[in-house]
């Protein structure tokens, strides 16, 4: 039986301070309008309602809606694109209308989701600074690669506005700016610029323009607070280790 056309009622979110995927999920409902309640999960100390939920990872965010459980952030930003589609009362789309751009926009975003955004636990958790140094200029690396890409594949963005479409932000200013704290608190673990304006412009625009947005949706984190939660937490790790 098909789904129904009527837009959904009872929608939850479970996320966790600091986590840039579960950002991700929150800026992207923020974007499209939608009311929600927030779930603050402690990861050191999972609920059995998120285990429960997505019993696959055990990790946030998941998105509840009418009931229905989905996981990862990527699934839940397009979810929300199509759920609560423009010229519904909602915001413009988060994907582009045409094909071949609908395509690149997604293939960028699993790029940082598999090839980007892995390295910042690496480079966290490096205990040699050499070695910290050389993740970030490894991360550093790839942005450059999905830089050149996103040049390529959307040449007309940075001519019209900051976003990677232009004026109005879509999945992969969510994504890209989501994780504006995380940047940060990696160049000052690595001594690395992960994201310059010289090196990667369009990248650094999106990353600017989206965190200035989203101060506005209250999903910002500052990073020396984040910074010192991620040592804190990395200590704790190595003392229950020893």
């Amino acid at each position: 039986m098909a789904e129904s056309a009527m837009e959904p009622r009872e929608v939850k979110l479970y996320g966790a301070w600091g986590s840039a995927h579960a950002a991700m999920a929150r800026n992207a409902l923020a974007l499209k309008g939608v009311l929600y309640e927030y779930v603050e999960e402690d990861l050191d100390n999972k609920s059995e309602a998120l285990l429960r939920l997505n019993p696959v990872h055990g990790k946030v965010p998941v998105l509840v809606v009418d009931g229905r459980p989905l996981a990862e952030s990527l699934v839940i930003i397009e979810y929300a694109d199509e759920a609560w589609p423009e010229g519904r009362g909602h915001p413009p789309a988060l994907l582009p209308r045409e094909p071949r751009a609908r395509a690149a926009a997604r293939f960028w975003a699993r790029f940082f989701h598999d090839e980007v955004s892995p390295l910042s636990r690496a480079v966290v958790l490096a205990d040699d600074a050499a070695e910290r140094a050389e993740l970030a200029r490894e991360m550093k690396a790839r942005v450059a690669v999905m830089e050149a890409g996103i040049a390529e594949d959307f040449p007309c963005g940075g001519e019209e506005g900051p976003f990677v479409h232009g004026r109005s932000p879509g999945l992969l200013d969510v994504i890209l700016g989501s994780c504006a704290a995380g940047t940060r608190v990696l160049s000052a673990v690595s001594g690395v610029e992960i994201v310059e304006p010289g090196a990667t412009p369009r990248v650094h625009a999106s990353v600017a323009a989206f965190d200035e947005l989203a101060a506005g949706f209250g999903t910002t984190v500052p990073h020396e607070v984040l910074l010192a939660r991620l040592l804190e937490r990395k200590a704790r790790s190595r003392a229950a280790a020893a």
